[in-house]
């Protein structure tokens, strides 16, 4: 015989106090800022003022609620149209959609080195998007090696920025304007680095402008594998 649906309040004297949706909502919360290693039921539970035992009356395990973070991540990956006869915006307007899923999340992207979701657990957006984004490039002119090579260089490329420099911006005593802070170049007087300390002295172009400078060399790199 099936098994009895396990039940799911939605209310509590009268109030909703949990659903599917608000445990996804703060599992991704919790996950994008500390990475999923920290989602554990019990900080889960915490985070929401609820028990873990009121927790299983919505979600079966752990591994449900990963699901449901990741599957809440990519939902919101939209990346704008893609048109052939403006290839060179429509790259750069998907690498801004991965910036902005990245930077939301920014330690969510680590999932699959730090969990084991099944096959049949992926989103449809991840294959989507992709299948979408490889068909641009096969419609100005790459061959399919080439249109996975550039897609390789731009995911790498928007995956470290959104780790190395936009992760950190914000973070208390994290600075971002030059390219190491003076307290290093202070507490190591004694090194001869003085090609460094030039370069420290230059201001760093802000993240935006930094990111509209690796879109440009992906463009550049698609439009050398295009031949012009």
């Amino acid at each position: 015989m099936p098994a009895t649906p396990r039940r799911r309040p939605a209310t509590r004297k009268g109030r909703p106090v949990l659903t599917r949706e608000i445990i996804a909502a703060k599992a991704l919360e919790m996950a994008g800022a500390q990475g999923f290693p920290s989602l554990t039921m019990r900080a889960l539970a915490t985070e929401l003022g609820v028990t873990v035992r009121a927790l299983y009356n919505y979600v079966e395990d752990r591994g449900e609620v990963v699901s449901l973070a990741v599957d809440l991540m990519l939902t919101s990956w939209n990346p704008p149209p893609l048109d052939p006869a403006a290839w060179e915006t429509s790259v750069a307007g998907y690498a801004r959609s991965l910036r902005a899923l990245y930077r939301r999340w920014p330690r969510a992207l680590l999932v699959s080195l730090d969990e084991d979701p099944p096959p049949a657990s992926v989103h449809p957006n991840r294959l989507l998007n992709l299948d979408r984004f490889l068909r641009l490039l096969r419609d100005v002119g790459l061959d399919l090696p080439a249109a996975l090579a550039a897609h390789r260089h731009l995911s790498l490329l928007v995956l470290s920025f959104a780790l190395v420099v936009d992760g950190p911006v914000g973070r208390a005593g994290d600075d971002r304007t030059t390219l190491v802070p003076d307290a290093w170049l202070t507490d190591h007087a004694d090194l001869d680095i003085p090609v460094l300390r030039a370069a420290a002295a230059l201001p760093l172009p802000t993240p935006d402008e930094q990111f509209d400078e690796l879109v440009s060399a992906v463009v550049d790199r698609i439009r050398g594998l295009r031949g012009g």
